[in-house]
């Protein structure tokens, strides 16, 4: 056996076991239904920042292009995904139906991902029969999976997306065919996700790499064609995508990429490590175990060092950019991490300790789920009721003319189509040098006209409260009886 094949496993698998179809066919019906219940659960349930791809959606529809309320703007981090949902639109189908539908496919992108990934992992020890089946179950049944799955946003479509190009790379033969479609998704990437570029970066010259192993028998000029004509296919959506937002935008660099930073990367750090360890406490547990004892005895493939450099890596850019990182960013990458320390383990395991370690990350997920995220999902569900009321109120009884300062501005835009001052700096990141002082916010939003003031609190005593509402806790937290406090949320006329 050579050393290509260990590193990117040729046929190594051995044939599917009998009891394997009936295991395949009960996790597939018992997670479709979980998912199915899941979607109807948390219907309700809209992201404000989805509400904003719906908005930039709804201004390409029109043939406006990337603009939010009329304004040219280089405020979304996925333009692929407000033009999928674009797409579903034009067919008929409602927007919020069409950013459901949207996530509806990035789910089943994701488990077939994680299936066939690792189904095609090299299968050494009969512990390794059970990969699959953790594989697909740790992924979806995961506290940010659940979350994000169906709420109009692009992350489970973009950890779906490195499954599959994963797997086109480094499983397997490398035909031309697998090739294109590894250099497709990975041409498309960062136009769903910026951090896809971080990943077409350790991934794409592995690609190349293979494929100008793959055509040996060709000329050199003939090999280096190709393979150019490849890495041009990698890069010229990225590329036009950048023509475009300095022609449009004047820059290339999304405004989300300073509002979104923090302070020192101390505080950063201090941030980013409570985030990773309530998603994938497990895996992080299991990980220095698995490495020392599932690769240092003998060679490791590639494909799990890709599994485990990737959530590394985008790590280190979050703490490289000062990127204060969510929930969705998590999610991102670390499935990939659970899916290599579960081989590695299988590596050293028995086939019951194997399972074991599954069905710890499965509990501690579960936990979470239960204790956080569906009465988080169905106070977020409230809240977009609340603040359609509060959209309401806007449309009908501000005078057009006189803009609303908002810090949430997704929905409200969407649905009260009224003039709104970003104080948020997602649309205006002019507002970005004042955001850690209220008062010089507010005073830079009045002078963009603010006239009225959207929020929790009023923004200054002379502030006149016109609409308030009680509106539910929407946080992340095991404190149970937060979920049913409410706080005020009310329109504010500005002196």
């Amino acid at each position: 056996m050579s050393t290509q094949d260990v590193l990117f496993n040729k046929e190594l698998a051995p044939s599917a076991r009998p009891w394997l179809r009936s295991a395949i066919l009960v996790e597939s019906l018992a997670l479709g239904l979980l998912a199915l219940a899941w979607a109807w659960f948390s219907y309700g349930y809209v992201e404000d920042d989805a509400f904003i791809h719906l908005e930039f959606a709804r201004s390409v529809a029109s043939g406006l292009g990337f603009a939010f309320a009329g304004t040219v703007t280089n405020g979304d981090t996925s333009p692929l995904w407000v033009l999928f949902i674009t797409l579903i639109h034009a067919c008929g189908v409602e927007w919020v139906a069409s950013a459901k539908l949207a996530c509806a496919a990035g789910f089943a992108l994701a488990a077939a991902g994680a299936w066939r990934l690792a189904s095609d992992l090299p299968r050494e020890r009969s512990a390794h029969d059970l990969v699959p089946f953790a594989a697909v179950a740790v992924t979806i049944i995961n506290p940010y999976f659940a979350h994000w799955s169906f709420s109009g946003m692009e992350a489970t479509a973009a950890l779906g997306l490195t499954f599959w190009v994963v797997w086109a790379v480094f499983l397997n033969a490398l035909t031309v065919r697998r090739a294109l479609f590894a250099a497709i998704l990975l041409a498309l990437g960062p136009l769903l996700r910026p951090e896809l570029l971080v990943f077409a970066a350790l991934v794409a010259p592995v690609l190349l790499w293979r494929f100008w192993r793959a055509h040996e028998g060709a000329s050199p000029t003939v090999r280096l064609a190709i393979s150019a004509g490849l890495a041009i296919l990698m890069m010229l959506p990225v590329v036009l995508w950048c023509v475009y937002a300095l022609h449009a935008f004047g820059s290339v660099v999304p405004n989300t990429n300073l509002a979104k930073r923090g302070g020192a990367i101390g505080a950063i750090a201090l941030r980013l490590l409570p985030v990773y360890l309530m998603g994938f406490p497990v895996t992080l547990l299991l990980l220095p175990f698995a490495c020392v004892f599932g690769m240092a005895r003998r060679q490791t493939p590639g494909v799990i060092w890709a599994l485990v450099l990737w959530p590394t890596a985008c790590v280190a850019f979050y703490l490289a950019n000062h990127t204060v990182v969510q929930t969705r960013y998590c999610l991102l990458s670390m499935p990939s991490m659970s899916v290599a320390v579960l081989w590695l383990l299988g590596r050293v395991a028995t086939p019951r300790q194997l399972a074991g370690a599954a069905a710890a990350m499965l509990l501690a997920s579960a936990f979470v789920v239960v204790a956080i995220v569906i009465p988080h999902v169905r106070n977020k569900a409230e809240l977009r009721e609340q603040f359609s009321a509060v959209s309401t109120f806007i449309r009908e009884h501000v005078p057009p003319r006189e803009p609303v300062a908002v810090f949430a501005i997704g929905q409200i835009e969407f649905e009260s189509r009224h003039p709104l001052v970003d104080v948020g700096g997602i649309t205006q990141p002019q507002v970005l040098p004042y955001m850690s002082d209220p008062a010089a916010t507010l005073r830079w939003a009045k002078a963009q006209g603010a006239r009225y003031f959207a929020g929790s609190t009023a923004p200054e005593a002379e502030a006149v409260p016109v609409f308030v509402l009680q509106v539910p806790y929407i946080g992340w937290t095991l404190q149970h009886a937060l979920y049913r406090s409410t706080e005020s949320y009310g329109v504010y006329r500005l002196p």
